[in-house]
C-alpha cells in the first residue's frame, strides 16, 4: 500500500498528494524558484511540478510536446535519444480541481540520460501533464520520471534496490492518482509571474 503526503507547494498556494517515499529535494539542494521535486532515490523516481511560462505561439495540443522538447535541449538530451509517445486530453475526471474549459494534456515520453555528465546511460518513462492557465500566463507543467533501465555503470544502480522494470499499469494509476490530487488553494501565486 502506498502512503501518500498532502505537499504544500510555493508557499502553501498549490497542494499535491504525492506518496511519502519522495523526499523533497529541497532540503539538501537549491531548485529554481519555479520548480518542486521530490526523488525516491529507492526507486530512482521523481517528480517535478514546473510554473513555465505559457508559450502562446503553440497551440494547447502541442504545447506539452514543446516544453519535453525545451527540457530535453537544455538537459542536452539529442534528439535520437527521445521520444515522444501517446499525447492525449486530460478528462475532468482525471484532474477535478480545474474547469472543464482550461486545456489540460497528458503525454508519455522517453529519454536516454546520463546523470551528472557519465557516459552510462538509462532509460527513463516520463509520464507528463500540462495544464495551460491563459489568465495566469503560465503553463503547467507536472512530470514523474520512471526509470525503467538503469546501466549497471551509472552512479543510480548504488543507490537503487529495485532495478526490475516498473508495472507500467500500477505506475500510469500513481500519475493519474498525483495529477487528481493537484489543487491551486491561492491564484495570487501566479500575480508576480
Amino acid at each position: 500500500m502506498t502512503t501518500s503526503n498532502i505537499r504544500n507547494l510555493y508557499g502553501g498556494a498549490i497542494q499535491i498528494d504525492i506518496p511519502a517515499r519522495f523526499i523533497d529535494i529541497t532540503s539538501f539542494r537549491q531548485v529554481p524558484d519555479h520548480q518542486e521535486i521530490f526523488v525516491d532515490e529507492k526507486t530512482d523516481q521523481s517528480v517535478i511540478i514546473e510554473l513555465l511560462e505559457r508559450q502562446s505561439h503553440v497551440s494547447d495540443a502541442e504545447a506539452i510536446k514543446y516544453h519535453f522538447e525545451i527540457i530535453s535541449d537544455e538537459s542536452e538530451i539529442s534528439a535520437e535519444k527521445r521520444r515522444v509517445g501517446i499525447i492525449r486530453p486530460i478528462t475532468q475526471e482525471e484532474m477535478p480541481n480545474f474547469l472543464p474549459t482550461i486545456p489540460k494534456f497528458m503525454m508519455l515520453a522517453q529519454q536516454r540520460v546520463s546523470k551528472f555528465k557519465e557516459s552510462a546511460e538509462n532509460i527513463v518513462n516520463l509520464h507528463m501533464a500540462l495544464v495551460r492557465l491563459e489568465r495566469a500566463k503560465t503553463d503547467l507543467l507536472i512530470t514523474f520520471n520512471e526509470a525503467i533501465s538503469i546501466s549497471t555503470d551509472s552512479s543510480s544502480m548504488k543507490s537503487v534496490q529495485n532495478t526490475n522494470p516498473s508495472n507500467q499499469e500500477s505506475i500510469e494509476q500513481l500519475f493519474k492518482s498525483i495529477i487528481k490530487s493537484f489543487i491551486i488553494k491561492d491564484y495570487s501565486l501566479f500575480q508576480n509571474q
